[in-house]
């Protein structure tokens, strides 16, 4: 199925400018609510104080019980926590936000989360963080865009065999990931920060050399032929960065631009299996679509990374749904589609459903292409297209957190469903 994204992104903006929001536009002075207000009211309580500004280093948070399920998690159970610090004068000053979660799956999982964005004040500084530790199962299908069995790899040795598209794999990783960008003009920043990568105890549970049956897979041939390790790799190394924000808010934008441009550098000095560096691009816009009600919004978000040089591990690649809060790729399993070279490009229309702001959904339309080197396919030569709707549900309404239910479908039958706190992007 070769798929072209101009003809549907077309028509997914044609649909959306179509809705008239002028008319269908609750009107602003509706009072808003979230979810704490409807359980104080179904509750027959007296509803709490409003607070008609952000307390200054208060600490806003929201909790959720994860009970559900995923293809790449099996059935789950956890808690995921969104807090929001406002560290400086809110007119000059952006809310800072941390998103925690841990988890356990019926697939064997242990998974442990924790993302930060802190805004100093004045927003002198900006600090990223994204810090992980997986022990982990995830089925592989090799690098590139493939819905069917890549081509014949004439792999190193013609006596075995590549199973068929999906390959399980076991292993555990973590993720250190920081940097820290000082403001040098109104919206712009620039930084440096450290991340490391470290995948160990990986077992390629689909591997088999020894049987009459020999089997190899697509981690055993790309780590073969790159001369890496099957068992544990690492990629270390310093981030320069580049940022650009003019968001109105960055839990849920409803106006402005975000931009991050970092090139990472990852010598063997520092810890690195092998050297490599890597570009790496994300890009998020922002448009109002009514002036009566801010909460009907169209955003474009694009993620793209790219090997400049050296060599990188197979788990390591850029993959689908590994990007920082693995909101990408809705419609397939996490680690769907990996590259070397990994194109990633969204847009989402956001509207509210009832005039109180407690229930709102969303539509989207995705596309992901990533390069196969030894099959010669490059990056944006195909893609695989993603599609699907959602509904959120007003957390709270100070810090626009919302929890996120997204159901999603891909090609070749390709589905999943998602609950996160906060947006997608």
């Amino acid at each position: 199925m070769k798929f072209h994204p101009l003809p549907w992104l077309a028509l997914f903006i044609f649909a959306t400018l179509a809705v008239p929001v002028e008319a269908n536009a609750q009107d602003s002075i509706v009072p808003q609510k979230d979810l704490p207000d409807k359980l104080l009211e179904w509750f027959h309580k007296p509803p709490k104080a409003e607070e008609k500004v952000l307390q200054q280093h208060k600490l806003y948070k929201a909790f959720l019980p994860i009970i559900g399920y995923t293809p790449a998690n099996g059935f789950l159970i956890g808690t995921g926590v969104s807090a929001s610090l406002l560290l400086g004068d809110p007119k000059t000053t952006n809310m800072s936000s941390f998103l925690t979660n841990i988890n356990f799956t019926s697939k064997k999982q242990v998974v442990i989360n924790f993302r930060s964005s802190i805004s100093t004040k004045d927003n002198k500084w900006v600090m990223q963080g994204d810090y992980r530790i997986l022990f982990f199962s995830q089925p592989t299908y090799g690098p590139g865009t493939y819905f069917k069995d890549r081509p014949d790899l004439h792999s190193i040795d013609t006596t075995y065999t590549i199973p068929l598209q999906k390959q399980d794999m076991r292993f555990n990783y973590v993720r250190l990931y920081q940097t820290f960008n000082r403001k040098v003009s109104s919206s712009i920043y620039i930084g440096v920060g450290y991340n490391l990568d470290y995948h160990f105890n990986i077992k390629d549970e689909d591997l088999d050399t020894l049987s009459a049956e020999k089997k190899i897979t697509d981690h055993y041939v790309y780590s073969i032929t790159n001369g890496f390790s099957q068992k544990k790799y690492s990629t270390s190394g310093v981030v320069l960065n580049a940022l650009y924000d003019t968001r109105d808010h960055p839990i849920s934008s409803h106006s402005g631009q975000y931009a991050n441009v970092s090139l990472r550098v990852n010598p063997k000095f520092l810890g690195s299996s092998e050297a490599s560096t890597r570009l790496a691009v994300e890009y998020k816009t922002f448009f109002p679509m009514s002036k009566r009600n801010s909460n009907y919004v169209l955003g474009f978000w694009t993620w793209q990374s790219y090997l400049l040089g050296g060599k990188q591990p197979y788990l390591a690649l850029p993959s689908i749904t590994w990007d920082m809060y693995n909101r990408s790729g809705r419609g397939y399993i996490q680690g769907r589609f990996r590259g070397e070279n990994f194109f990633y490009a969204e847009s989402e229309y956001r509207f509210p459903i009832l005039a109180n702001g407690i229930l709102s959904g969303v539509t989207f339309l995705n596309v992901t292409s990533a390069s196969d080197e030894a099959t010669r396919q490059s990056v944006l030569q195909k893609f695989a297209p993603g599609y699907g709707a959602g509904l959120r549900v007003k957390m709270d309404k100070k810090t626009r957190t919302n929890i996120s239910i997204d159901y999603g479908r891909g090609s070749h039958g390709a589905s999943a469903i998602y609950f996160n706190l906060q947006e997608a992007f």
